[in-house]
């Protein structure tokens, strides 16, 4: 009975030796790399109501749409192109508190047009 015992904890220190041995990382294998989105900046929503939608692309970071309010359904750049378009609308608004996981919402026209 005692050499049984005995047996059954020198195999069981054995596997988990063994499993401690194998589960370390391969040199060659890559990182992991994240892909979730970045989270919206941290701290308070700034007021970007009539800049552009270029300015506040560059100011605010994450989970960022901008949609035409003009009603015509264009596409609105986010890109370099995005500087002739000016912010009609917000959401969340001006100085609401920004968990770092919302989404912001801007509603754009052209610089030329009324919002």
């Amino acid at each position: 009975m005692r050499t049984t015992g005995l047996v059954a904890v020198l195999v069981g220190a054995a596997v988990v030796g063994l499993s401690a041995c194998t589960s370390s990382p391969k040199p060659d294998s890559a990182p992991s790399i994240a892909t979730e989105p970045a989270p919206s900046m941290k701290g308070f929503m700034p007021d970007v109501v009539g800049g552009s939608v270029a300015g506040a692309v560059g100011q605010l970071e994450g989970t960022l749409r901008v949609d035409d309010v003009s009603g015509q359904g264009r596409v609105v750049p986010t890109d370099g192109a995005a500087t002739g378009w000016k912010i009609c609308t917000q959401q969340p608004g001006p100085g609401a508190a920004l968990d770092g996981g919302q989404r912001i919402v801007l509603g754009a026209v052209k610089t030329d047009e009324s919002c």
